[in-house]
């Protein structure tokens, strides 16, 4: 007959954010040359993911990809941000996503493109006109 431990209906559940700010309060507060090479990769990767969720990184990424243009993906960065790549001041006064990611910094080249502002409006008016 199995039993079930009930040991874990008491304890608190952590975010994934919190997790990763635990795993760096835990192996940072410790000296890199006490720690081991597991515990170096975990405090790495712990920091990349926290990075990754900054507005900064997404608009550096993305500014990357717009200006090397080599790639599929980069031409199509390209082709999103039109032909002049926005500030980040505005870039992030565009930036509406909840959470920050690559495809929310998408959406808002896509946003302050004026060729892509056009056709939305234009898509708008012609809503508008079959409406009538």
């Amino acid at each position: 007959m199995k039993t079930t431990n009930n040991t874990t209906a008491n304890e608190v559940k952590l975010t994934p954010a919190q997790k990763v700010q635990l795993t760096i309060d835990t192996l940072g507060s410790k000296n890199v040359s006490e720690l081991t090479a597991y515990e170096l990769q975990r405090l790495q990767s712990a920091l990349r993911k926290q990075e990754q969720k900054s507005l900064r990184f997404v608009y550096a990424t993305l500014k990357r990809e717009y200006e090397s243009n080599s790639t599929a993906v980069e031409k199509l960065t390209f082709e999103l941000a039109g032909k002049k790549f926005p500030t980040f001041s505005a870039f992030s006064k565009a930036y509406k996503s909840k959470y920050v990611s690559l495809w929310g910094g998408g959406m808002a080249l896509k946003a302050l493109n004026p060729k892509h502002q056009l056709s939305a409006k234009v898509k708008r008016q012609n809503k508008a006109e079959a409406k009538k």
